[in-house]
């Protein structure tokens, strides 16, 4: 079957690897569509978890294709989305809720092969299935908002508080729709993309701020006290260290954007103190699957406005290699 290899940092590469056959209580899945996500682009680079040579891909949709041993549903056919994420079960933050943070952590995609490939084989625990009410499309986006709610769940957001949010690419808008819905007073958006402003005003989203030698007077105007919650959607280490700049004191800030494992910012100890601040991290997922897909399918928030680019497998290598999304587009999604 054909799949997308990095078979070294910098180096990917088409080729035919051996089918996927399921083990016990494993599932294999047919692929149909997989999203290039940011962390993509850091496993390309080599510059997050994981070892090589390795299939990337983590935000999969499709059907059941074969069912391991011991497995007797969902039926060969079924729609499914794919939650990457593998916890043993067994250890000291397993056994308290924290499986995102498993000392024996792996991701398909990531340090098992993932759907950037015609199949993928998955265990049964991480396959959902999903109803007719969400496409597949849809469907692949169930794990960038799965990792949405959990962040957006360490904020509680209160009613009337004043949110800025750092990125209008796929992953602030989604989070943008996600804390509308929890009653913000306000909620800016800033990006260095005159498009993707447009479309967050094409979503509803009127306060947006162009991020440019004007955008600290503007944020200033929009909220001289500074805003209750600052996130930070871009992974960029300058954006994030400014975030502390607009942030009302006792207010919050969440670092969602994935940085550079090597980079540094630069923090007042004393400002956090003294003005009471909350910094809140946010790795990957942790059992919010389920939430996820019952915000897509109740159409809570839309996602596929945000999809630019729908391509084959054979451009994935010209797409990372460049880095095109990096440079303004949207969502891309590798569909089969």
């Amino acid at each position: 079957m054909k799949a997308a290899v990095v078979v070294k940092p910098g180096k990917i590469i088409l080729r035919d690897i051996p089918y996927p056959k399921p083990g016990k209580n494993e599932i294999t899945i047919k692929v149909k569509n997989c999203g290039i996500c940011g962390t993509d682009y850091h496993i390309y680079n080599g510059d997050f978890l994981g070892s090589y040579p390795i299939v990337p891909g983590h935000e999969a949709s499709g059907t059941v294709h074969e069912l391991g041993p011991g497995v007797s549903k969902p039926r060969i056919g079924t729609r499914v989305t794919i939650d990457p994420t593998i916890f043993c079960g067994t250890c000291y933050f397993c056994k308290t809720n924290r499986g995102n943070h498993c000392l024996n952590w792996q991701a398909l995609g990531v340090t098992r092969n993932g759907g950037f490939a015609e199949y993928m084989v998955v265990p049964q625990k991480n396959v959902y299935t999903v109803s007719d009410k969400m496409s597949l499309i849809e469907a692949a986006f169930v794990e960038p908002v799965s990792c949405i709610v959990y962040g957006l769940n360490k904020l509680k957001i209160k009613t009337g508080d004043n949110v800025l949010i750092f990125g209008a690419g796929p992953i602030g808008l989604q989070m943008a729709q996600l804390v509308k819905h929890g009653n913000a007073a306000s909620i800016t958006i800033s990006d260095l993309q005159p498009h993707r402003l447009n479309l967050a005003k094409k979503l509803g989203f009127t306060q947006t701020i162009l991020a440019d030698e004007e955008q600290h007077r503007i944020l200033n105007k929009f909220a001289p006290l500074g805003f209750d919650i600052v996130i930070d959607a871009t992974g960029i280490p300058k954006v994030v260290e400014n975030t502390f700049s607009y942030a009302k004191n006792t207010g919050k800030i969440l670092f969602f954007g994935v940085c550079p494992q090597d980079e540094d910012i630069a923090l007042k100890p004393f400002e956090v103190y003294r003005r009471d601040l909350e910094i809140y991290g946010s790795f990957s997922l942790c059992y919010t699957f389920f939430s996820a897909i019952d915000l897509l399918e109740n159409k809570v928030l839309s996602v596929e406005p945000l999809v630019s680019d729908r391509i084959p497998l054979e451009t994935l290598p010209e797409i990372l290699e460049s880095k095109v999304s990096k440079n303004g587009k949207m969502k891309i999604i590798v569909e089969f």
